[in-house]
């Protein structure tokens, strides 16, 4: 479905690949542009066969118009007869709590309860009303940053959104004046947001003050952002492609530096950005990627550099090793220890049981598991919890570090508990969380399954 009215729209299930009844859920926040791209897919919805649903979430941020907004948007729902979810949660108490800017505490609040929902009504796909002018903002805002290539990419008309599922623009080439124009040739209803005129946010400042005098300059400047984000694209895709076949040839534990110093220094940075997230789950500045490139070039031996989350790069015997700062220091933290039947004595204190097929009845302690053999693969192993680590339980990611704590695990033995990884994902942490899978995996009788207990000294 394009262009209707003149407007820019692709269908959801065009832009995920997906069959056409897949359902869709439009993160519906009551503006012109959600209320346009309600429109859309209510009528696409009926023409093509798929579930339409709505959700709105109240940063409790904006008082009275907040309320507002979120009754408009449910009163909309109801009339189209169109499924509505309403979240909300007091985004400034929490972002002081942890820390965050109200921007980031308010998308990472959002996201959560869309996914929640997504999970819960088995929907695939999530659709934001994201606008050519978006993308200028975007881009933008990259470019004062500091960013590199990737900052130019923009936003995509579709990205994975948390594992198997799926987020979608379908408005992302579609400029502001035409969905505006839209609403009106539509009777289309809309709230309008007060705080979008502040200027004190570098977004809205962008957006009222510099876009248009940059039209002034450019009155294609939708079109110049878009074909700077495909190239960037472009480029982008090839150092990744190539970056990938690297570190898949080359990378088998460690950075072998002779042949990581012949690489194009576009090829380095995305090695090392790539390698970092996969070992901590966090991004590298440019300030430490071009350390550690001058650090690679030197190759003394035994050198390093600190990077965040108390880790560093080194150089050992050859090869570039990220690692733990104080690893070498944490006498009580748990070593890496491949799965295998039988008691195993671990460097700290604590003994893993490993039985398979038993024949008595689990007992339920929150230290024993239960877990199909099919689960888990030759590198199954324990290991201590690292900074970034995630499990899939209650059908969201959670941040291990958050629910050991909520448990009230001690301090000393936080860094000793054996948390069970299989096929790159955490399985289990004792005391504190299963992941899904294994919850899903009930076992029958006649299948094979290890019972795991951990017993820890006083």
């Amino acid at each position: 479905m394009k262009n209707e009215n003149k407007i820019s729209y692709t269908s959801p299930y065009i832009l995920a690949g997906l069959p056409k009844e897949t359902p869709v859920l439009l993160a519906f926040s009551g503006g012109s542009d959600s209320s346009a791209l309600l429109h859309l897919l209510n009528e696409d919805a009926k023409a093509n066969g798929f579930t339409l649903h709505a959700a709105h979430f109240n940063h409790q941020i904006r008082g009275e118009e907040a309320e507002r907004d979120a009754k408009f948007c449910e009163e909309v729902c109801k009339s189209l007869s169109i499924p509505f979810y309403l979240g909300k949660a007091d985004i400034p108490a929490l972002a002081k709590e942890k820390g965050n800017s109200i921007e980031t505490e308010a998308r990472e609040q959002r996201y959560a309860f869309f996914e929640r929902i997504m999970r819960e009504n088995s929907i695939s796909i999530l659709v934001t009303a994201h606008h050519a002018e978006d993308q200028v903002e975007t881009i933008l805002l990259h470019i004062l940053r500091g960013s590199g290539l990737k900052g130019l990419c923009g936003m995509q008309e579709c990205r994975p959104f948390s594992n198997d599922l799926h987020l979608v623009r379908p408005l992302l080439n579609a400029q502001k004046r035409d969905i505006m124009a839209f609403c009106e040739q539509n009777k289309i209803d809309f709230v309008t947001d007060s705080t979008n005129d502040d200027t004190q946010y570098a977004r809205n400042a962008l957006r009222c003050d510099i876009i248009p005098k940059l039209y002034e300059l450019q009155p294609n400047l939708c079109d110049v952002f878009d074909r700077l984000s495909k190239s960037a694209r472009d480029a982008d895709d090839f150092i990744l492609a190539t970056s990938l076949e690297f570190i898949n040839n080359e990378c088998k534990d460690d950075v072998t530096l002779e042949k990581f110093n012949q690489l194009h220094n576009a090829q380095k940075s995305k090695v090392l950005s790539i390698l970092f997230e996969k070992k901590f789950g966090a991004t590298l500045e440019r300030v430490h990627v071009d350390a550690i490139i001058e650090l690679c070039q030197k190759s003394a031996p035994h050198s390093s550099v600190s990077l965040p989350l108390k880790t560093c790069a080194k150089i050992e015997n050859g090869n570039l090793v990220f690692e733990e700062e104080a690893e070498s220091n944490r006498r009580n933290a748990l070593e890496t220890i491949p799965f295998r039947k039988g008691i195993i004595e671990t460097n700290c204190g604590a003994i893993i049981n490993i039985e398979k097929n038993p024949t008595q009845k689990s007992n339920n302690d929150p230290n024993s598991l239960d877990v199909r053999c099919d689960l888990l693969d030759e590198g199954a192993h324990f290991r201590a919890r690292r900074e970034g680590d995630v499990i899939f339980s209650g059908k969201m990611n959670k941040k291990a570090k958050k629910l050991i704590s909520e448990k009230r695990i001690p301090l000393k033995k936080r860094e000793i508990l054996p948390i069970l990884v299989s096929k790159n994902e955490i399985l289990w942490i004792p005391s504190v969380a299963v992941c899904d899978k294994v919850k899903l995996g009930k076992i029958k009788s006649g299948d094979n399954f290890f019972r795991i207990t951990i017993n820890f000294e006083n």
